[in-house]
């Protein structure tokens, strides 16, 4: 932990009234979608980090504005996106897909701009919509006061032409991380919530584990109802301590300057902060080739 973190001239209230979501309910809406792939046939390995295979985006910064669950989505889509388009080499530069649609745009799908949102219903609201926008043609304003610009957008042959469209929407089984494991091994990048309290905007490097040792205690909450912040697990490996600590490798939407470049790793296996509570995933439909800008 550090105080040399950009939140540490906030107050806890200040930092959450700015920068999370309203806490969110999973176990209403969260339907498994099945198992990742048949128990007795994984082959999971000890680590894998999809930054080191080219198809992550760079970090992006959510500013004042509970729309980190826009973020999380965009950065699966974008990810899986890039898998399966074959973009490897350019997408580490690419500025990727619209945040700002899905604030604007999204909230009959039980969604609520700044005040919060579930990637599992943003990846449904892409899939009605029938696509999302690049953050180049529709960009980030940080703020929910304005309408769903999707139709003033420019048109091709009288169709909204959009850049990344899915297909269907996969969700986890709530607090299986064998299959959350799986699922960033086999498929790609996922998007999870957690609960953030107080000290992790502190946070510098190393494995989180929420562990105050003043009560001997873990200080955050693992059920459906309390996960405040989504973010994008990206990887996992485990520490090389004489007693190892696995961990997921996950990205942030607090920019580059927290944290690990704007990732962080909190501790595997235990559903820490419910990590594995609200775990999804998109199926992408590749249209077209895009040229990452």
């Amino acid at each position: 932990m550090t105080i040399d973190s950009p939140f540490a001239d906030l107050t806890d209230d200040e930092f959450q009234t700015a920068y999370l979501m309203d806490s969110q309910d999973c176990s209403a809406t969260h339907e498994s979608s099945g198992a990742v792939t048949t128990k007795s046939s994984l082959r999971i390995p000890k680590s894998i980090d999809w930054r080191s295979k080219g198809v992550i985006t760079p970090v992006k910064n959510q500013g004042s504005c509970g729309s980190c669950w826009t973020f999380s989505t965009t950065g699966a889509l974008e990810a899986h996106h890039c898998i399966h388009s074959n973009l490897q080499e350019d997408c580490t530069t690419w500025s990727g897909l619209s945040e700002q649609q899905i604030v604007d745009c999204a909230s009959a799908f039980d969604n609520n701009g700044c005040n919060g949102g579930l990637p599992s219903h943003a990846f449904e609201y892409i899939k009605y919509a029938g696509g999302l926008h690049t953050e180049q043609d529709y960009p980030y304003t940080a703020n929910d006061t304005g309408g769903c610009e999707v139709l003033s957008l420019p048109r091709q042959q009288h169709e909204i032409e959009f850049v990344v469209q899915v297909a269907e929407v996969f969700n986890i089984t709530s607090r299986d991380e064998v299959d959350l494991t799986a699922a960033i091994a086999k498929i790609g990048p996922v998007s999870v919530a957690f609960q953030v309290t107080p000290d992790f905007r502190f946070y510098s490097h190393g494995v989180y584990d929420s562990f105050n040792s003043t009560s001997g205690t873990v200080i955050c909450q693992d059920d459906e109802q309390s996960v405040n912040h989504a973010v994008v697990a990206v990887g996992f490996g485990e520490t090389v301590d004489a007693e190892p600590v696995p961990f997921y490798i996950i990205r942030n939407s607090w920019g580059s300057s927290w944290g690990m470049e704007g990732y962080f790793w909190m501790k595997r296996g235990q559903n820490l902060c419910g990590i594995s509570d609200c775990a999804s995933f998109p199926i992408v439909s590749v249209q077209n080739k895009i040229s990452p800008i």
